[in-house]
């Protein structure tokens, strides 16, 4: 996650099981800013949406990766390529963590994946708003 909402910026990275159907992009959301102790009401929401983007972004990609796959096997294709980004991604996790590793990241890393929560003044925000517009 990498948004800004009002004058509240954060930046955060964390693995998402989307084989779990129970997990909810709304009450993570409302848990992460209760943690952060971010106040502002609009925050929440749009972490969620990301989430949720990003979530059907890796669905339609599987989707496409599927197809390929069902394509490649109808030509009878000597082997599998995907030029998609969740099969890429899938390949990069396998050739990180090996068969034996594991998702489960060191104490010692932690600082590393710590969620990242700026709060600008007003100005400041509408001076990024100014700059982001002329873009």
């Amino acid at each position: 996650i990498d948004l800004r909402v009002n004058n509240t910026t954060i930046r955060d990275q964390f693995l998402w099981d989307i084989g779990n159907l129970e997990s909810d992009p709304e009450e993570f959301a409302r848990t992460l800013c209760d943690d952060l102790n971010i106040t502002d009401p609009e925050v929440g929401p749009a972490i969620a949406v990301c989430i949720r983007e990003q979530l059907y972004e890796i669905a339609s990609q599987t989707v496409s990766a599927m197809r390929e796959a069902k394509m490649s096997k109808k030509r009878r294709a000597p082997e599998f390529a995907s030029n998609s980004k969740a099969m890429n991604n899938a390949v990069d996790m396998f050739k990180y963590f090996g068969s034996k590793g594991s998702v489960i990241r060191k104490r010692k890393e932690w600082y590393l994946y710590e969620p990242v929560v700026d709060v600008v003044p007003k100005e400041e925000a509408a001076v990024v708003d100014a700059k982001e517009q002329l873009k």
